[in-house]
């Protein structure tokens, strides 16, 4: 996955509503998909006054934005040709100031502020800091912010009861993509407090973030030399390597979401006319992957993000018919692949049937994530722990590459029974492998 891929594919979307092309019901979807294709991803910083947070932002963006000592309001930045700042004064009035003087800003006591820059790192993310000098404001903070977020970080240095009453705030979808940072961690270490510190952070939230990482943000800082070189070892102990990884990695896995979503949309409702005669062929083709290719924008550290899978809007695996005569028998490892692979599938629908009944927070639209989730999951086990396979296992990709793509296709669409739909899916998959167990 490119720049030029998902330009491309914004542009087959924008064309495909233009002519009319996209369902009036798909169409606010639509739009969503094309945000999540062009704007960069919304990094948001959470935790109390003093927990690090400028200091995680100024890692991020590769620069020294934000000064130590400096009380800022709550800050989005941006990326921009030029520095600009603006922003909201408490009696609702708004205010411009030229370039981005954070002394200046500081001084006009205001409760919000946007600033645009032109940094690299900000054609990727953007970084929305909280501003919350007490529990109770930042308990407020969590829902208004959510929207407005993509990853979530949370700076720490012991995420108290208080901090946990405001991170219950947090939609589920919040929490999909959170991350907890033990921040100042040099600190800890220096006063034996780390290791005690991360244990008992581990018990009270590995739950309810995607992973915790401990941070010291001024070392990562350090790490990057005057002349622009990195010292790689040094960005690796302070913990900034794991983090901006980390980061890249979910970037990555958004804009292929969103790029695999497209796939299927356009697929469906503006697919590429078949090739014409040479004479004839005087359009260009409708498609959502561009045949060149540029490099992503990395973020300040430039370093590399984990490899992500083929995109699910590839055309789905040949079906077994297509294949070579399937084995009389399923060869013992393709049959501890499918144990393992029901036992899976069974204990997600017992999970997102309890939470349907039980009504525990998970709306349709997570539940649907969830069981797109599973069959991404599902592709992978298979494609790990199959071997050869055969044609059994042929068949049981094939159904499961159909699979992604329909509920990728279901959950742009979120009517009344995309829920349904997506469940019924896991279910038949369910059931194709227990068949071929029995056969």
């Amino acid at each position: 996955m490119t720049q030029a891929e998902t330009a491309a594919a914004a542009a087959s979307l924008r064309h495909a509503l233009a002519k009319g092309r996209i369902p009036a019901r798909l169409q606010a979807g639509t739009g969503t998909l094309l945000e999540q294709l062009e704007k960069p991803v919304a990094v948001t910083l959470f935790g109390l006054s003093g927990s690090g947070k400028s200091s995680v932002a100024n890692l991020l963006l590769g620069s020294q934005v934000i000064p130590a000592g400096v009380s800022l309001p709550t800050l989005q930045i941006s990326g921009g040709g030029t520095a600009a700042c603006s922003g909201v004064l408490a009696d609702g009035s708004g205010f411009s100031l030229p370039g981005f003087d954070t002394g200046a800003l500081a001084a006009r006591a205001a409760v919000f502020a946007e600033a645009q820059l032109p940094l690299p790192a900000l054609n990727q993310i953007s970084i929305l800091e909280i501003a919350a000098p007490d529990a109770a404001a930042l308990e407020r903070a969590v829902p208004w912010a959510a929207r407005r977020t993509g990853i979530a970080l949370w700076c720490t240095q012991g995420f108290t009861a208080a901090e946990q009453a405001a991170w219950a705030r947090a939609p589920e979808q919040m929490k999909d993509g959170a991350f907890l940072l033990v921040t100042k961690a040099d600190e800890l270490a220096a006063q034996d407090r780390l290791a005690p510190a991360l244990a008992g952070i581990q018990d009270a939230a590995s739950e309810h973030f995607h992973g915790i990482l401990p941070l010291a943000a001024l070392e990562a800082q350090a790490a990057r030399q005057p002349d622009g070189t990195v010292d790689r070892d040094r960005l690796r102990r302070s913990g900034g390597q794991a983090l901006i990884s980390a980061i890249m990695h979910e970037v990555k896995l958004r804009r292929q979401a969103a790029l695999d979503q497209a796939g299927v949309l356009l697929a469906k409702y503006a697919p590429a006319p078949a090739a014409a005669a040479p004479a004839e062929d005087t359009a260009a083709p409708l498609s959502p992957v561009a045949p060149q290719a540029e490099p992503d924008t990395p973020l300040a550290a430039e370093t590399p993000a984990p490899a992500r899978p083929a995109p699910a809007a590839e055309a789905p695996a040949a079906p077994a018919k297509t294949a070579e005569p399937q084995e009389a028998a399923l060869s013992p490892e393709v049959r501890q692949a499918f144990d393992q692979a029901l036992d899976y599938l069974s204990a997600q629908g017992r999970s997102m049937g309890q939470a349907m009944r039980d009504g525990t927070g998970a709306d349709s639209r997570q539940l649907i994530r969830t069981a797109l989730k599973s069959v991404q999951w599902l592709d992978s086990h298979l494609e790990e722990n199959g071997g050869s396979g055969g044609g059994a296992l042929a068949e049981i990709r094939g159904a499961v590459s159909e699979a992604e793509d329909l509920i990728q296709l279901i959950q742009v669409e979120q009517d009344d029974t995309s829920l349904f739909d997506a469940t019924s899916i896991l279910l038949q998959l369910k059931r194709d492998m227990q068949a071929q167990l029995a056969a």
